[in-house]
């Protein structure tokens, strides 16, 4: 007995850069339409990925709890943006039982197992369609009852995955962190100084600090983070000039370099685009779920060890903040300190870099805001430092405001602390009772309330037959 088989023609990809060239008395048919929505979807996908980027746009949080079926892994209703364009929207909130995913991968677990038995386990999400909405459709004789219908329609759809891979991220996510983090961490934005840093030389630097120009495979360094001789002095009055050419670099050498080619090197007047089919790395990565395993009975399946410490880790998730956020952030950040608004324009900046509560103990662990803590204790004196503390008595100054927390029991009737000298070591303070300085072991039972302000030493004015000009105000780079 033999059967009939029927050979169906295999349609090439739509072309997402062709669209349907409308003229009276053309029949319109399937391909016709399937072109003209491959046109308008493509350009949605190729706008957003070229002018927004990828991410979490909202919700999405990860969690891991109890569950009915035991340790679940959960993710709220939100919405991301893949790497490829494609807007994914979940709802509601979906829960994964890990030990029924630990079950169906089997051994496949073992590999990916670290010191203790712990498995870090990633939260994936995807873009996919289904087709929906059966209609009766005509066909030909001979035809089973499922030719009868087809779907009407393709709807939108979430795949949410644990998997135990991270997705690739597309070159582009890491380089643009790496060229951010260049601009902030080497420009030293400065008042004056005897040696600025020109245009050229900026534009220079940065060229050379490109770890790799490769398109096509990953690295761990895009733009080195620091340069070897630390961050070069740029004047304020340069600023702007400075990043309008590094954007421009950025832009027009540096971004090709990295960025995916979702729709090929061809074009379409000369020749079929055909797009990049789907692959690993059209995924959005949510969290990192750390996990620790058990066996039963120390040979069976891989289990969720109910007991132990789980955690949940977003640091590599990409997201997208939307205009009005990045509005409101750019007019806050304009706002000073209100303690500094009504100054003169020709004092020295001046800050609060240091203060808290900390105890008169350099063995102690309990710092104030800054790293603010108490290095040194000898009879009657206290050495206190901070984070960035330097000694540099030409280019700026320190106030020191301090006072005693209430002694207990009596140890002091009459204290009083005074300010003796700043120096490599830190600020030292002098501490008496009455006359008598205090001993080592009374100061390390008592605390200190500090606070630390520093000001810049305005530069001398040069009186050269007119009025000089105020010199601009130091401000660092956010």
């Amino acid at each position: 007995m033999s059967t009939f088989t029927s050979t169906s023609v295999q349609r090439a990809p739509a072309d997402p850069t062709k669209h349907v060239n409308y003229v009276l008395g053309m029949v319109l048919g399937v391909d016709d339409f399937t072109q003209e929505f491959a046109y308008l979807s493509e350009r949605d996908r190729w706008l957003a990925r070229d002018l927004l980027g990828y991410g979490t746009a909202w919700g999405l949080s990860v969690s891991h709890g109890a569950g009915a079926r035991g340790p679940e892994v959960r993710v709220t209703p939100g919405a991301a943006l893949t790497p490829r364009g494609q807007w994914v929207r979940v709802t509601p909130t979906q829960c994964a039982a890990l030990n029924d995913w630990l079950l169906a991968r089997g051994t496949e677990v073992d590999a990916y197992l670290r010191a203790g038995n712990r498995l870090t386990v990633h939260v994936v999400l995807r873009h996919r369609d289904c087709l929906t909405d059966p209609v009766p459709v005509p066909g030909e004789p001979c035809r089973t009852e499922d030719d009868t219908t087809a779907p009407s329609r393709v709807t939108d759809d979430f795949h949410l995955e644990l998997a135990l891979r991270p997705p690739p991220p597309p070159l582009e996510e890491n380089a643009v962190r790496d060229f951010a983090r260049w601009l902030r961490r080497n420009m030293n934005v400065v008042a004056s100084s005897p040696t600025p840093t020109t245009l050229e030389q900026f534009i220079t630097l940065l060229r050379n600090s490109v770890v790799s120009s490769s398109p096509v495979s990953p690295v761990d360094d895009y733009v080195l983070d620091d340069l070897p001789g630390g961050p070069v002095p740029v004047l304020e009055t340069d600023v702007e000039s400075f990043l309008r050419e590094a954007s421009r670099v950025w832009v027009t050498e540096l971004r090709p370099l990295w960025r995916t080619n979702w729709l090929g090197e061809a074009q379409g007047c000369t020749q079929p685009v055909s797009p990049a089919p789907e692959s690993e790395m059209d995924g959005v990565l949510l969290a990192a779920v750390d996990l620790p395993l058990v066996r039963e009975l120390g040979t069976g399946p891989w289990k969720v060890d109910a007991a132990g410490t789980k955690s949940v880790d977003e640091a590599r998730r990409p997201v997208l903040l939307h205009q009005r956020m990045l509005q409101e952030w750019l007019l806050a950040g304009l706002a000073r300190d209100a303690s500094a608004v009504h100054r003169p324009d020709d004092l020295p900046p001046y800050s609060i870099i240091a203060s808290g509560m900390i105890p008169i103990d350099e063995t102690s662990t309990d710092v104030g805001y800054n790293g603010l803590k108490v290095t040194k204790v000898d009879v009657g004196l206290v050495t206190v430092s901070f984070t960035g503390y330097s000694h540099q008595p030409d280019q700026w100054r320190y106030v020191l405001k301090t006072t005693l927390v209430e002694p207990q029991n009596g140890l002091v009737t009459q204290p009083s602390i005074t300010f003796v000298r700043a120096d490599t070591d830190g600020l030292l303070l002098k501490v008496r009772d009455k006359d008598a300085l205090l001993p080592i072991l009374t100061l390390r039972k008592l605390g200190l309330i500090v606070e630390v302000s520093q000001y810049a030493i305005a530069p001398k004015k040069k009186s050269v037959g007119g009025p000089t000009k105020p010199s601009p105000r130091t401000e660092s780079l956010r």
